[in-house]
């Protein structure tokens, strides 16, 4: 009778204490199956669009290490499109812009997790912050300017100055590209704030819309826009909301 009891008694604990480890693994904090994660993606903010990439390393189920780098534009809020009325073929410029901005930011962070899927077609929900350097990149605006006047004999391409152009001679603007040896760089501080939602269909798999804040912080007004009759509209801090979409994926150990 023992010997019959016994098999039966191993193959009905069995499945029990599987079950009892696999428990243990995903409800112990101290533990995690995923090794990192990487993801990136478009990113829309308040003063324009860019794209990020970041890499997550896990130190408990829970918590992840973050390591990334976001590249944005930084339009001012100043900018309005303007046309030369007299030539149908002009492209569209700012008027008084002197600089366009481009933004890097290396970012250390963290990435909690809140709550969990509870089943595949779920969403765990995260927050994350991140801090680190924003180095402003400032490239010159070049126009093309009409001479000697309307109507234009020929078109030359000149860096914009407020001191010599205005609306009646400008055409349009040139290449953005043109000015880009002559980039200036503006060092700063970057810190952001958000909540990030995964809702991917597999436990591997990261499709993810973060929602959140950013505050980029410069030592001196940064000169995007020329000073015009005596309104000096250049800014030294950016604050903004921002919304990303993130794909990737998670390995496991």
């Amino acid at each position: 009778m023992l010997r019959v009891l016994l098999p039966v008694a191993a193959l009905a604990v069995c499945p029990f204490a599987r079950a009892q480890v696999q428990q243990s693994v995903y409800d112990d904090p101290s533990r995690t199956l995923y090794t990192h994660e990487m993801s990136g993606g478009p990113m829309l903010h308040a003063h324009g669009w860019g794209i990020t990439f970041q890499y997550g390393k896990y130190v408990t189920a829970k918590d992840r290490h973050m390591f990334g780098i976001d590249i944005v534009s930084m339009k001012h809020p100043k900018e309005i499109k303007s046309f030369n009325p007299n030539y149908q073929d002009a492209r569209g410029y700012f008027y008084g812009k002197l600089n366009s901005m481009l933004v890097v930011r290396p970012t250390y962070g963290r990435k909690h997790r809140i709550s969990e899927k509870v089943r595949k077609s779920g969403v765990e929900v995260n927050y994350v912050w991140g801090i680190g350097p924003s180095l402003g990149l400032l490239k010159p605006v070049y126009l093309q300017i009409g001479e000697p006047s309307f109507p234009y004999q020929y078109i030359i391409t000149e860096r914009y100055d407020p001191a010599k152009h205005f609306a009646d001679n400008i055409f349009g603007r040139a290449s953005w590209f043109k000015g880009l040896g002559e980039m200036r760089l503006y060092p700063g501080a970057f810190a952001r704030f958000a909540f990030n939602f995964e809702y991917a269909g597999t436990n591997t798999g990261i499709k993810a819309l973060e929602v959140g804040i950013t505050l980029d912080a410069y030592g001196e007004r940064l000169p995007q826009m020329a000073v015009l009759e005596g309104e000096d509209y250049n800014n030294q801090f950016f604050p903004g909301f921002y919304l990303t979409m993130h794909f990737g994926g998670k390995s496991i150990r």
